[in-house]
C-alpha cells in the first residue's frame, strides 16, 4: 500500500471519528483509544457504516465491535480495500 493511499485512509478515518458528536478530542490521532475518545459500540457501528459507504467496503458487526483504537479501524479499512476484487475490464467487440 503506498503512502498516499495510507495517508488518505488515516485522514478519512480520523475525520469521521472527529465528526462524531461523542468524540472527546479533535483532531483525532491514529494512536488514540476509542474508549478514551468516548466512542461506544453504537458510535463504532455508525463510524463503520460511514466508512463502508465512503470506501465501498464491508465490515461484519463483529469486526466493528473489535475496534479498540483508531489504528485498528485504519488497518481494517486497509485490509477490506485490499480484499476487494479488482474491477473487470470491459470487453470491446469489433
Amino acid at each position: 500500500m503506498d503512502d498516499t493511499h495510507q495517508s488518505l485512509v488515516e485522514k478519512t478515518v480520523c475525520e469521521f471519528i472527529s465528526k462524531n458528536p461523542s468524540a472527546k478530542s479533535s483532531p483525532v490521532d491514529i494512536t488514540y483509544n476509542l474508549a478514551e475518545l468516548n466512542i461506544d459500540s453504537l458510535e463504532k457501528l455508525s463510524i463503520g457504516m460511514d466508512l463502508e459507504e465512503e470506501f465501498a467496503i464491508e465490515f461484519s458487526d463483529e469486526d466493528i465491535e473489535a475496534f479498540a483504537t483508531v489504528s485498528d479501524i485504519v488497518t481494517a479499512v486497509d485490509l477490506a480495500i485490499a480484499a476487494k476484487p479488482a474491477p473487470i475490464a470491459s470487453m470491446q467487440t469489433s
